[in-house]
C-alpha cells in the first residue's frame, strides 16, 4: 500500500490545485466573462468530447492497465505491445471524423435551441482527437506506475492556460472566436508535453530493434471490448445529462447545470488520486490470486474515499449560499442541484473500488451487463425527467442510475468473492459527517461570502478531521499526519 499512499498523496496534490484553479476560473471567471451560454458551450464540448473518446478507444486503456504490468520490464516488448493494442483506435478515430462530417446536419438538428453550439460544433474533432492519444498514452504511462505527471498536465497545466485564455478574452485581446480555438489549442499542447516526456522517460520506444512480440490479440480484444462498458459507464452517465440538458433546455441551462455538475464533481477528488494507482495493484494481485490483499484494498479505498470525500460533500452543502453569492444571478438554479448530483458521487465513492475489481478479475464480462442497465437506464430516466423536471430531473436521473449501478456491482462482489468495503468505520463517518454538518449550518456569518466559507470550511474542516484522527478511523490517514509532523518536528 505504500506506492498506493505515496504517488496518492502526490496524485491528491496536484489534483486539489487543479480543484482550487477549477473553483478560481468556474466560480470567479468563466460565469462572469463568459455568462452562462458560452460557458454551456465549453461544457457541452468537453462532454461530447469525452463520451467520443470514449467510443473511440473502446477499453483499450484499461486493457493497457491490466496486461502491461504483466509482462516483463523491457520497454521494447511493452512499447511494441503498445503500438499494436492501440491499432484499432486509429481506424475508429477515422470512422468518426467521416461519420461526423456525413451526419453532420443531423448532429446539428439536435441542437435547434442552441444556436451557438451548431457555430463550434466542429471543435470537437481537434479535441477528441486530443483526448483519444492523452488517455492513450496517459495508460501505458501509468501501468509503469508513474501517475503524477499525467495528473499535473491533465488537472494543473491545462487549468492554468485556459486561466490565462480567459484573461486575455476578458481584455479583449482575444476575440471569443479566438478564444475558442485557444480553448481546444490547450488539449493538443498538453498531448504533445505528454509525448514528449514518454519519449524523455524512456516509458515509451520507437519501433527498431524490439524483442519478441508478446501480443496476444484474441485475449487483450476480449477484454477490451468488455472493459470499454466500465469506463464508458460511468462516462456516460457523468456527461448525458448536459448533453441532454443541451439538447432539451438549451445552453444557458446546459450552462448552468455544468457549474453544478463541477461543483458536484470536487466530491470524487479522492477516488481520482487513488484509482489512478489503485488498478495496476489490483491486476497483481489478482494474478497472484491474493485475495486477502484485494479485499484489504477494497475496504480501504471505501473507507478512504467515504472520508474524505463526506467532508468535501459537507462543506459544499454548508457554504452552498454563500458559494452562489459570489456568481451572478442567472446561475442561481443550480443551487440545489448540486446536493443531489454530490450524494450520486458519495455514493460511488462509498462502494470503494468493485468496479476495478471486477474489471481486473475473470468475472470482468459481468461489468458488460451492469454497464447495460446503468447506460439505458440513465439515458431514460433523463429522456423523460428532463422534459418534466428541467434541470433537476436530470439530477434525480444521475443520481438514480448510479445508486442502482453501485448497489448491482457491491452485490456481485460479495457474491463471487465473499467481500465486502463496509466496516463499523463506515457508520461512524456518517455520523460524523452528520454532526459536522449540523456544526456548519449552527453557524452563522454576516461577512463577505469568501470570509463567510473560509471560517465556517476552516471550523468543519478541523472539528472534522481533527475527531477523524482521534478515533482512528483510517489507519492511512493517521500514519499520513504522523509522518508529516514527523517531517515538520526534523526541520525544526
Amino acid at each position: 500500500m505504500g506506492i498506493i499512499i505515496k504517488q496518492g498523496i502526490r496524485n491528491a496534490a496536484f489534483t486539489y490545485l487543479g480543484i482550487g484553479l477549477g473553483l478560481l476560473s468556474t466560480i470567479f471567471l468563466f460565469p462572469h466573462i463568459l455568462g452562462a451560454e458560452k460557458y454551456g458551450l465549453t461544457r457541452s464540448l468537453i462532454a461530447i468530447t469525452t463520451i467520443s473518446s470514449q467510443l473511440i478507444t473502446l477499453g483499450i486503456p484499461n486493457t493497457i492497465l491490466k496486461f502491461i504490468p504483466t509482462l516483463e520490464k523491457d520497454q521494447g516488448v511493452r512499447s511494441q505491445f503498445f503500438r499494436k493494442i492501440i491499432s484499432p483506435c486509429i481506424i475508429f478515430l477515422a470512422i468518426y471524423v467521416t461519420t461526423f462530417f456525413i451526419f453532420e446536419s443531423q448532429w446539428l438538428n439536435l441542437y435547434n435551441n442552441s444556436p451557438l453550439l451548431e457555430i463550434y460544433l466542429w471543435l470537437v474533432l481537434p479535441m477528441v482527437f486530443a483526448s483519444t492519444t492523452f488517455s492513450l498514452f496517459s495508460a501505458f504511462i501509468k501501468a509503469s506506475l508513474d501517475t503524477v505527471f499525467a495528473t499535473f498536465l491533465q488537472d494543473v497545466l491545462l487549468r492554468i492556460l485556459i486561466l490565462i485564455l480567459l484573461v486575455l478574452y476578458f481584455y479583449d485581446i482575444l476575440s471569443f472566436t479566438h478564444f475558442m480555438l485557444g480553448f481546444v489549442g490547450t488539449y493538443l499542447i498538453n498531448v504533445l508535453i505528454l509525448l514528449v516526456y514518454s519519449l524523455s522517460q524512456k516509458y515509451y520506444l520507437p519501433s527498431g530493434s524490439e524483442p519478441a512480440d508478446p501480443f496476444n490479440s484474441k485475449e487483450t480484444f476480449t477484454y477490451s471490448f468488455f472493459a470499454f462498458f466500465s469506463g464508458f459507464t460511468m462516462i456516460l452517465v457523468s456527461n448525458v445529462d448536459l448533453i441532454m440538458v443541451d439538447m432539451f433546455e438549451g445552453l444557458q441551462n446546459a450552462g448552468i447545470y455544468a457549474l453544478a455538475m463541477y461543483m458536484g464533481t470536487v466530491i470524487t477528488v479522492p477516488r481520482k488520486s487513488l484509482a489512478k494507482i489503485i488498478h495496476p495493484i489490483l491486476t497483481k494481485s489478482f494474478n497472484e490470486n491474493n485475495l486477502a490483499e484485494i479485499k484489504r484494498l477494497y475496504i480501504q479505498s471505501s473507507i478512504n474515499q467515504l472520508l474524505f470525500s463526506l467532508i468535501i460533500y459537507v462543506g459544499i452543502l454548508t457554504n452552498l449560499d454563500d458559494l452562489y453569492g459570489l456568481l451572478p444571478n442567472e446561475f442561481s438554479d443550480g443551487k440545489h442541484i448540486i446536493a443531489v448530483l454530490g450524494f450520486a458521487y458519495l455514493i460511488d465513492l462509498a462502494t470503494g473500488s468493485n468496479g476495478q475489481i471486477i474489471i481486473t478479475s475473470k468475472y470482468f464480462k459481468f461489468d458488460f451487463i451492469s454497464s447495460l442497465v446503468l447506460i439505458f437506464g440513465a439515458i431514460l430516466l433523463n429522456y423523460f425527467l428532463i422534459p418534466r423536471y428541467g434541470l433537476m430531473g436530470a439530477a434525480i436521473a444521475t443520481a438514480t442510475s448510479v445508486g442502482i449501478y453501485n448497489f448491482i456491482k457491491t452485490i456481485f462482489v460479495w457474491v463471487v468473492l465473499r467481500i465486502q468495503p463496509f466496516k463499523w468505520h463506515t457508520l461512524s463517518i456518517l455520523m460524523l459527517g452528520l454532526v459536522c454538518y449540523l456544526l456548519g449550518v449552527l453557524i452563522k456569518i454576516d461577512a463577505h461570502p469568501l470570509l463567510s466559507i473560509t471560517i465556517r470550511s476552516i471550523i468543519i474542516g478541523s472539528t472534522y478531521l481533527g475527531l477523524a484522527y482521534t478515533i482512528r478511523l483510517s489507519d492511512e490517514f493517521n500514519s499520513t499526519i504522523k509522518k508529516l509532523v514527523t517531517k515538520l518536528n526534523m526541520k525544526n
